[in-house]
């Protein structure tokens, strides 16, 4: 059975809180974006897509393993919002990080370089470390929206530790995806 999924690390409760009464706020001014639940939030590492359930708990997690168990743990901050592809024609809502986050685009590319054996789907986009908090379908640069996270200026979430990444199973419905780990990997102390 195929299953549709992706390799993710959580957000800490302290930033999860933050970030959902953000949006909470956001909810209410702006109508125009489809809001991620804060208890949805997560950074995709590698999105697998339809992927043999038997090769995913099999040959791929023990490439995960080997990675995750040759990775020690990391904090980054997360802090900053923008807007992806830009400000002019935001689609993206999204908050960033800030810290030494080379150690997880070093982790990425690992996973990546160690996966590439599987024919997994790929996705050709540059990998940007955020973490997406809405997605509008259409929205200017002048909407309400914009002109609140303008006068926002630099605003801090919190610090996040990887210490963990989770293999999760994604169910996508009317109300929104579902998301079930499905197994996690530990990062070295």
């Amino acid at each position: 059975m195929k299953t549709r999924s992706f390799l993710a690390f959580d957000i800490s409760p302290k930033v999860k809180l933050a970030l959902g009464k953000l949006i909470a706020d956001f909810a209410r001014k702006e109508k125009g974006v489809k809001w991620i639940p804060a208890e949805n939030l997560h950074i995709t590492m590698k999105f697998f897509g339809d992927v043999e359930e038997e090769l995913l708990l099999g040959d791929i997690s023990k490439e995960i393993s080997k990675i995750t168990e040759a990775s020690s743990q990391m904090k980054i901050g997360c802090s900053g919002l923008g807007v992806f592809p830009n400000w002019k024609y935001p689609k993206i809502v999204w908050a960033g990080f800030t810290g030494d986050v080379e150690p997880v685009l070093n982790l990425k590319d690992a996973l990546e370089e160690a996966l590439s054996k599987f024919r997994l789907k790929k996705d050709e986009r540059a990998f940007r470390l955020h973490l997406t908090i809405g997605r509008a379908k259409e929205l200017s640069s002048s909407s309400v929206l914009m002109k609140l996270i303008n006068e926002l200026g630099p605003i801090e979430f919190g610090s996040v530790v990887i210490d963990h990444l989770t293999l999760y199973k994604s169910v996508l419905t009317k109300e929104g995806s579902i998301y079930t780990a499905l197994k996690t990997f530990q990062l070295n102390k």
